[in-house]
């Protein structure tokens, strides 16, 4: 799947999700996820306006599968899974604070949908850890990511060592503010794509207010150019083949 992520960069405004919802079914995207978390998240005074309430979510779950598109949700909360089940959530992730905790991996799996759980604050034994837990579920996806926009951090030979090394299947979610970063991870076919999007119609008035344009800025793709990536994407992954050398006809219509 491709996924867009607008995490919490709606900024608790129903209608900049329409807006972005608006643009995002017009895409390619096959999913679409937000980020719920716990409660105390929000006491925050930087955070508390980032919240949606459950009406808002069970209007966006409908708007989403009205498009035939998948609805996710990064969650840090178990007590709202019965909540997002009800509303007939399609896939879940686990954010990178949360791999170690093993009640939510657990509930999260035990819901049947698939789980992202991303790694990228952790060490070849918090990954070996949680893969013995998860080992009696199949719906569970390894998210390789990394908390750096740096390019030269992105290390993409991740996704392929850690899919032989623990025989399931990887992801990529790119916190990288260079596009080709996306392109090149198709080379170490991830189950996934996975990246931020960002309205930047809302940075200025964001930015007097909170003194930073969105929760996930830096490295969010723009709204207008969320569908000309997902169409590199999808030509670029049918460009990386099988690896299985065939011969094939002369294609180009010239003597060789």
């Amino acid at each position: 799947m491709i996924i867009a992520e607008i995490g919490l960069n709606h900024l608790g405004k129903y209608s900049e999700v329409v807006e972005y919802l608006d643009n995002l079914v017009d895409s390619d995207v096959d999913g679409i996820e937000f980020q719920v978390r716990d409660d105390s998240f929000y006491l925050r005074p930087e955070k508390k306006d980032l919240k949606l309430n459950e009406d808002e979510y069970i209007k966006i779950s409908n708007l989403i599968k009205k498009e035939n598109k998948s609805f996710g949700i990064a969650l840090t909360d178990i007590t709202k899974i019965d909540f997002f089940e009800s509303i007939e959530t399609d896939f879940y992730k686990v954010i990178i604070n949360d791999i170690k905790n093993k009640s939510l991996v657990e509930s999260l799996c035990k819901t049947g949908k698939k789980v992202l759980i991303s790694t990228g604050l952790s060490s070849d034994e918090d990954i070996q850890n949680l893969v013995e837990q998860v080992s009696d579920y199949d719906n569970v996806v390894l998210n390789h990511t990394q908390l750096s926009n740096k390019p030269s951090d992105s290390n993409l030979k991740a996704i392929e060592i850690m899919r032989n090394k623990y025989n399931m299947p990887v992801s990529f979610g790119s916190h990288c503010n260079n596009y080709n970063i996306l392109y090149m991870a198709l080379c170490f076919n991830p189950s996934d794509i996975l990246f931020y999007v960002k309205n930047n119609s809302l940075a200025k008035s964001n930015w007097e207010r909170m003194g930073f344009p969105y929760p996930d800025d830096k490295h969010a793709i723009l709204l207008e150019d969320v569908s000309d990536i997902v169409k590199n994407i999808r030509l670029l992954t049918g460009a990386v083949g099988s690896g299985v050398k065939e011969k094939m006809d002369n294609k180009l219509k010239v003597n060789v």
